[in-house]
């Protein structure tokens, strides 16, 4: 696999993170980021903290399961491992990945 590049994917203003709900991701799917391109950057709402799952990620997460929702899937997310403050709460966005991406949708 190649490098990733790097990514302007930036934090968003604390007032658009305050006001994030689950809600504003509709029905969007894990396939519909790989269709379009799109990261799946993950705030804290508790701490600076950002993630990006960039499409390479998405499909070796979800290889098995490109059906299932951002939303089911940012309800279970939560700010872990050695930089995390350990919060549940959470935000969620698409990202245009800065790279170069192509994606053949299994069939379902």
């Amino acid at each position: 696999m190649a490098p990733k590049p790097p990514s302007t994917l930036k934090r968003p203003p604390d007032a658009l993170i305050r006001r994030f709900h689950l809600g504003q991701v509709g029905a969007d799917t894990v396939r519909t980021y790989l269709t379009k391109g799109y990261s799946l950057a993950i705030c804290c709402r508790a701490c600076p903290r950002l993630i990006e799952w960039t499409p390479e990620d998405l499909v070796q997460k979800f290889e098995r399961r490109v059906d299932v929702k951002i939303a089911d899937i940012a309800a279970r997310l939560s700010c872990t491992g050695e930089e995390g403050c350990g919060s549940k709460d959470v935000a969620v966005f698409p990202h245009l990945y800065d790279g170069v991406w192509s994606w053949t949708p299994p069939d379902r």
